[in-house]
């Protein structure tokens, strides 16, 4: 079973290279990332303050914040794109799941693939696995560009490449973390394409999803009783989750819910989402093409 999983899965990718949409979608998360980058940089430039060191020279001096430095040096950047390529990647990964497979409901391709022995379940596992292992693809190219950025940033600000408080051991959890912390979010989109056979459906269902809860959030955080539920939140267990990896980043003013309880949430998403998605997909007749 699994060697036809790995083989689906390699079939699923042949497929996948040639479309457009995931190639789109990887220049779209590298350059989001790039945005967030510069703009924080520019920020942190335009905060400075120059200042005449009173010499005959008329030397200026720049005043730096060392922590905020410490944010564009190694390993912490890294870190932070692990944040940042999580949070965009987290967005467009739902829309490459649900087109993974809401496309292939309107092609009228599902049918033709399962009426030739393909077991129903290995072929949905293989599109899972595939999903997962192109997260963790985004999340490396996004972060190799980040790093690319980060020299240059620290080339014009004359400053160290290695943070002073480097701590380089906690650098491959970070990178784990933000990979598990995409996974719910490719777990609904792929429920709601399976639900909804239907490629625009399923992406409505996820985005909407997406900023819906960032709106509950905003509104509810003032409220005491929130912190009692928020960790069922996927948005606010993600957050809890990735807390201790964010390189000093912060993720607003509300306190953010245990990692070890976020963790269970997060766990407790991918297996119910993933379970319904593949339940229906055993046991609902698949129709031929629709045109979608």
């Amino acid at each position: 079973m699994t060697s036809q999983v790995l083989s689906l899965t390699r079939w699923e990718w042949f497929k996948l290279r040639h479309r457009r949409l995931p190639w789109i979608l990887l220049g779209i998360t590298a350059l989001l990332v790039q945005v967030n980058f510069w703009v924080s940089y520019a920020l942190f430039r335009g905060g400075n303050v120059a200042m005449g060191d009173g010499s005959e020279s008329g030397t200026v001096t720049v005043s730096t914040s060392d922590q905020f430095v410490e944010m564009f040096a190694f390993p912490t950047s890294l870190a932070n794109g692990f944040i940042a390529g999580r949070g965009f990647g987290g967005i467009l990964v739902m829309i490459l799941a649900a087109s993974l497979i809401g496309s292939e409901y309107g092609w009228g391709a599902l049918r033709t693939v399962l009426t030739k022995g393909t077991g129903r379940w290995p072929l949905l596992a293989s599109k899972l696995l595939l999903l997962a292992g192109l997260s963790v693809g985004a999340l490396v190219v996004a972060t190799a560009a980040l790093g690319v950025s980060s020299v240059i940033a620290l080339t014009t600000l004359n400053t160290d490449w290695i943070a002073a408080s480097a701590d380089w051991s906690g650098l491959g959890i970070g990178f784990g973390k933000a990979v598990y912390g995409m996974l719910p979010y490719v777990a609904l989109a792929v429920c709601a394409a399976v639900v909804t056979s239907s490629t625009g459906a399923a992406i409505g269902i996820s985005l909407g999803y997406w900023f819906a809860e960032s709106i509950l959030i905003g509104v509810l955080t003032p409220f005491d009783w929130f912190e009692r539920i928020d960790v069922f939140i996927l948005g606010q267990a993600v957050s809890g989750w990735m807390e201790s990896s964010a390189g000093g980043l912060s993720f607003g003013s509300a306190a953010l819910p245990d990692a070890s309880q976020s963790f269970l949430v997060l766990t407790g998403y991918v297996v119910v989402l993933t379970t319904v998605a593949l339940w229906l997909f055993q046991r609902r007749d698949i129709a031929g093409a629709r045109g979608e």
